[in-house]
């Protein structure tokens, strides 16, 4: 998830949640303050009531809001609020009320007070100012919101092409990393950070280059004068104990030759020398390699089964293409059986190499290791330049076995 995502989610919690908060205590603040507001008409009522009597002896009574009589006796010592239900016969419902109950002296007689106010008109102006207050600070929220993400988005806007100038960025070409600047002083020292350790990056990868190209000259070229002084001594008159340990010592020459060539391609696919930014369909390579191979399968009796259901397509380069599947083919024929099988498929974007073969103790884990291999002459490379060249061309490559059966199948990845 994006850096700014989180950003905006957090605000967009953070902001539901205050919202929620001043929404309720809100609504419960307005509630108290009009319930306050209600007893105190109530008791403004009670004092023109008692002055109503106190002058004139006349006794209010307007039901339900007003309800006075004279009493023999006081029978309770403190004035009481509580709330009650009246019919109102116009609605044929009932209502709340807020009741208020007192009992009161006036002229050496006792008063029954109760006056009663309607909490229904209270409740639905509480719940109107709420709506009101909750619409009010939603919109401000809203309005928020978006401002703050238009910002932030403006903000990171720098921060997103030098992310994309990074990612994009190859030590093969002659060129720069270019970062712009901005005036935030914690992505300028990033920049810093990031251009000096490119640099640096840069220039270790091209001395690492080097290195690579002038061993691999370095060391070919002997091997290639050693492989052609042995092969001229092969032309001499020699006795059988000398042929044999000269004719080793060529195949011992010509191992180290490939093994050092194989090192030096897996160096290069590591280094990313070969560019992939070409798609290629894969099935025109497999059909021209099971030509090439054809005397391969003749000589051990190999039957081959294509079946190509579709195109397999991928971004890369032709040169990797072909050494995938130089590599998987040539694996499917040394470490398969006389008359063995060999089936290769292009189905549901997937491309899959099966073989017959010799049960092995190896793993899906472990067959991709350098120098892993199982009772063979191989140097344990190939599979781990397949390996490598799918990881460089985005490329996800399995390997399964169901008894003598032994598959590779590869696909892009997700």
């Amino acid at each position: 998830m994006k850096f700014l995502t989180i950003i905006n989610r957090n605000h967009f919690l953070i902001s539901t949640l205050v919202l929620l908060a001043v929404s309720i205590a809100g609504y419960f603040i307005l509630q108290i303050i009009i319930l306050d507001d209600t007893k105190e008409n109530i008791l403004e009522k009670e004092y023109f009531i008692k002055k109503q009597i106190a002058e004139t002896g006349e006794i209010p009574n307007i039901y339900p809001f007003v309800d006075v009589k004279k009493i023999n006796r006081k029978t309770i010592e403190k004035p009481l609020f509580k709330e009650i239900f009246i019919k109102d016969e116009f609605e044929d419902e009932f209502e709340p009320f807020l009741e208020y109950s007192n009992q009161i002296k006036i002229n050496d007689s006792y008063y029954s007070i109760k006056i009663r106010q309607s909490s229904f008109e209270s409740s639905d102006l509480v719940i109107i100012i709420a709506l009101s207050l909750f619409v009010l600070l939603l919109s401000a929220f809203g309005v928020s919101f978006f401002i703050t993400k238009k910002l932030n988005k403006t903000i990171w806007s720098d921060f997103e092409y030098n992310l994309h100038q990074i990612e994009n960025f190859n030590f093969n070409e002659d060129k720069n990393l270019n970062l712009l600047k901005s005036n935030i002083e914690e992505f300028d020292q990033l920049n810093k950070v990031i251009n000096n350790l490119t640099k640096k990056l840069k220039t270790d990868y091209l001395s690492l280059k080097e290195l690579t190209e002038n061993a691999s000259h370095e060391i070919q070229t002997p091997l290639s004068i050693v492989l052609l002084n042995l092969e001229e001594l092969l032309q001499q008159d020699l006795n059988e104990d000398a042929f044999k340990q000269v004719v080793s010592a060529i195949n011992a020459i010509k191992r180290l030759s490939k093994l050092n060539q194989s090192l030096i391609l897996l160096t290069k696919i590591e280094n990313r020398q070969y560019k992939t930014n070409k798609i290629l369909c894969i099935n025109d390579a497999i059909k021209q390699k099971v030509q090439e191979f054809t005397p391969l399968f003749e000589t051990k009796k190999l039957k081959v089964k294509l079946n190509i259901a579709q195109d397999f397509t991928v971004n890369m380069n032709k040169q990797l293409a072909e050494i995938l599947i130089n590599n998987l083919l040539s694996n499917a024929v040394n470490h398969n059986i006389q008359d063995g099988n060999i089936q290769i498929s292009i189905q549901g974007k997937e491309l899959k190499i099966c073989n017959t073969g010799q049960v092995n103790s190896l793993t899906g884990k472990i067959i991709f290791n350098r120098f892993v291999k199982d009772n063979s002459d191989s140097y344990g490379l190939g599979l781990a330049i397949v390996k490598k060249i799918c990881e460089t061309c985005q490329l996800e490559i399995e390997y399964s076995k169901n008894n003598k059966i032994h598959c590779f199948t590869i696909f892009p990845k997700l």
